[in-house]
């Protein structure tokens, strides 16, 4: 009686879990069935035998407007017969699901479901990355804790999602535009390397992109933040006048032109600076004069157009009189009576 009841207990378990035990006679046919696995959730849903009639049952319900059960019977569908025809069409629904509910983040995870694992039988690929890409902008745009002085944004959290979006389609019409919005999340974050190093991935993998010019710009304007922000970093100083060198020569007909050059030029007079300030070291902490002389030639040959140059040049003046003084008068006539003398 035990076993009985013990049997009847697994045979409605099993009935449950959408296995059926196989009782085929010795003779019968062999017949490959594909058997998922199903999910607790849907234990006590309604459950069709085959794919197309359970894809049609959840259908109706999405249309009716009961979404989460549509979600769970699609999940069941794509979990119990991941390799039918319509296990592809029940992961796009669940993910377009989540999306018109405002569940952006599972949006996302659903639709990367898809890509990993029906990229060859799904419909509509570049609808599926435009949808990843509106989530991704969102999360790049949301203010979090806006009961808190109006809250705040965290745009470096979109950066793993547009990440992943080229990696979906890296010859997407809009991946050029998901890797600026990449570097324009960590410039918004002021994670500014990041940004420099993100602009120039862009620059690099899309040259020809309408994107190019304005990527190479913020660039620019990325690294003249660091350079204020580390103001003895000669190396920054350095790759900024580069950056703006090239700028022109490969943008020649720019409309940031005037920028670019007003740039170049306050770069050349912080430049000159730098040069000058050695020379009024040497001059002043070890007083090391000859050292100072040189200093300052070398920034006037190297920086002959900055408006350093005629304090450069004064300084000069002083310190050859210093290091070679003019002779005492009376001294040179004694010199000249002397050398008379011995003549």
């Amino acid at each position: 009686m035990r076993f009985f009841k013990f049997s009847l207990i697994t045979l409605a378990l099993l009935s449950a879990l959408g296995a059926t035990p196989s009782f085929a006679k010795k003779n019968a046919p062999y017949v490959t069935e594909e058997k998922g696995h199903a999910t607790w959730r849907t234990t006590f849903d309604k459950r069709m035998k085959t794919p197309a009639e359970h894809w049609e049952y959840a259908n109706k319900l999405r249309e009716k407007g009961r979404l989460k059960k549509a979600d769970r019977l699609m999940l069941y569908l794509v979990n119990r017969w991941p390799n039918s025809k319509e296990a592809p069409q029940a992961q796009r629904a669940r993910a377009d699901m989540f999306y018109e509910r405002g569940e952006y983040k599972k949006a996302f995870t659903a639709y990367q479901y898809l890509v990993d694992n029906y990229s060859s039988r799904m419909r509509d690929y570049n609808s599926v990355l435009e949808a990843q890409f509106k989530i991704a902008s969102k999360i790049m745009k949301k203010r979090r804790l806006r009961w808190l002085f109006g809250g705040y944004k965290s745009p470096e959290y979109a950066v793993d999602y547009f990440e992943q979006i080229i990696r979906n389609g890296p010859q997407w019409e809009r991946a050029t535009e998901a890797q600026f919005l990449i570097g324009q999340a960590y410039q918004e974050a002021e994670e500014l390397e990041e940004a420099i190093a993100a602009y120039g991935v862009l620059l690099y993998r899309y040259p020809e992109s309408s994107l190019a010019e304005d990527a190479a710009w913020q660039r620019i304007l990325c690294l003249d933040e660091l350079r204020k922000e580390y103001p003895n970093n000669l190396d920054i100083l350095d790759k900024i006048v580069l950056a703006t060198t090239v700028f022109l020569t490969i943008y020649p007909e720019t409309d940031r032109r005037d920028e670019v050059i007003q740039l170049r030029n306050n770069l050349y007079e912080v430049k000159a600076q730098k040069a000058f300030d050695i020379g009024t070291f040497y001059e002043k902490v070890p007083k090391n004069s000859k050292a100072a002389l040189l200093s300052y030639k070398k920034m006037m040959e190297e920086f002959p157009k900055s408006r350093l140059v005629p304090d450069a040049q004064k300084r000069v003046e002083e310190l050859e009189k210093k290091i070679h003084p003019p002779e005492n008068p009376s001294k040179a006539k004694e010199k000249e009576k002397t050398d008379d003398e011995a003549q």
